[in-house]
């Protein structure tokens, strides 16, 4: 009878070491142990504990899927295996009462029955991979210590093939990682030293190309504004009238002068055919009668001039028409200009922090604020040699561009910002090429 309880334990513990190679996973594996082993030899409560890789814990209890690791059982059973690992044993032990600590003997009826079975996982190389405790109420028999000796090497290979497996998984990750790491910095150094186009961006203007401006023709103020901002204007077509009041007084003082010089003029050359020095003043009466009448020309030339008119046809620029009026203005001060709407042209200002090398004709895109969307080509006239003050009250340079397409030009007056290319440098000098210039300024190297 013994010995076909024997060789049914042994034909037991065959099947449960084929079960054991199918497990894949430490989970798998620890739940497998603590449900399973009873067939060998039976037991209340079964507990894996994993001691490997640098990990230690309670994997499985049986009974639970899962371990509650906030639980007071959970919490008393990790104090155990921690004095238990301590002791280093190297072959199955029953576990007494009097061999634990008093702090943990004194809990150990209230989570375990009286009799406790450590098996140590133990490799060839003499590690300790962790352990299965097995708990009951009747003693353990010295045959059943020896059978689950045999099984706890079983379990020991298991462990250390799974823990070698994921050392593998590991070590392939690893290695996957560091040929992309690899791959990344080859990528980044190849990228550095592509070709791109050194850019700059501008604050920029479509203004008219070619415009006819117009300039006061005498020193005055304004009367009138007849020309609306952006309306078109024909040639002749009367844009600006100037107060002529100042100039219709001097005209009549003028004529009245003229007059007078006249009279003088008659008076003396009826006198001086019986007064010799009568006659002696009649030259220079006739010279101040050709005097007045060159300022009384002069004044009606000034007169004709308070009317200002187109000289051709086209768009009339005004910056505001009602400030305009009553302006006092100098001889030969803008006041307005008529653009030919097909005849634009950009206005750049590049900043002085910004100024790179510009080849000859240089590419432009234009973007406008009020369509961002839509990028205008352009190419680069030229740019001043000296910076000045801008619009925006920065120093800058000045720059012109021609659009490139003719047929659809933006209205004149639209604001937006240019993208000028220059030269093909490196990527790395593209994106570095501000933080060396600081840090040089810095330096003054």
């Amino acid at each position: 009878m013994e010995v076909k309880k024997n060789t049914l334990a042994a034909a037991d513990i065959l099947l449960l070491q084929q079960q054991l190679r199918a497990k894949l996973s430490l989970t798998e594996l620890g739940y497998f142990l603590v449900n399973s082993s009873h067939k060998i030899s039976p037991y209340q409560i079964g507990i894996f504990y994993h001691n490997f890789q640098g990990n230690k814990g309670i994997q499985a209890i049986s009974g639970l899927p899962m371990p509650i690791k906030t639980a007071p059982f959970h919490i008393w059973l990790q104090a155990l295996f921690k004095h238990i690992v301590q002791q280093n044993y190297s072959a199955p032990q029953p576990i007494k009462t009097e061999t634990i600590p008093a702090n943990l003997s004194t809990q150990w009826q209230d989570f375990l029955p009286t009799e406790l079975l450590w098996l140590p996982l133990i490799n060839a190389e003499g590690d300790t991979l962790g352990g299965l405790l097995l708990a009951r109420a009747d003693p353990w028999q010295v045959d059943e210590v020896r059978i689950f000796q045999y099984w706890s090497g079983a379990i020991a290979h298991a462990v250390e093939l799974l823990a070698y497996r994921k050392k593998s998984i590991f070590k392939t990750i690893s290695r996957i990682k560091s040929l992309l790491v690899f791959a990344s910095i080859l990528g980044l150094a190849w990228a550095a030293f592509l070709p791109v186009s050194l850019s700059i961006l501008a604050q920029t203007e479509v203004v008219a190309k070619n415009p006819t401006i117009i300039r006061a023709p005498i020193e005055g103020v304004i009367a009138k504004v007849l020309a609306k901002p952006n309306t078109s204007v024909k040639s002749a077509e009367l844009l600006i009238t100037l107060d002529d009041t100042r100039l219709k007084s001097r005209l009549n003082v003028a004529v009245q002068e003229l007059e007078i010089s006249k009279a003088e003029y008659r008076r003396a050359e009826q006198v001086a055919v019986t007064d010799r020095t009568a006659a002696a003043e009649i030259p220079i009466l006739a010279a101040k009668i050709q005097q007045n009448n060159a300022e009384v020309a002069y004044v009606n030339s000034l007169l004709n001039r308070v009317k200002i008119h187109a000289n051709t046809t086209g768009i009339a620029i005004i910056p505001d028409a009602y400030e305009l009026e009553g302006k006092p203005v100098k001889l030969g001060e803008r006041l307005l200009i008529i653009a030919t709407p097909e005849a634009a042209e950009l206005e750049m200002w590049l900043a002085v922090g910004d100024s790179i090398t510009l080849p000859e004709h240089a590419k432009i895109e234009l973007f406008l604020n009020v369509n961002p969307e839509t990028s205008y080509p352009a190419n680069l006239n030229y740019v001043n040699f000296q910076a000045e003050m801008s619009p925006e009250g920065l120093f800058a340079f000045r720059a012109r561009a021609n659009f490139t397409a003719t047929n659809q030009l933006p209205r004149i007056g639209l604001r937006g910002v240019a993208k000028i290319y220059g030269a093909q440098v490196p990527v790395y000098y593209y994106l570095l090429r501000r933080p060396y210039a600081a840090i040089r300024q810095w330096l003054g190297l």
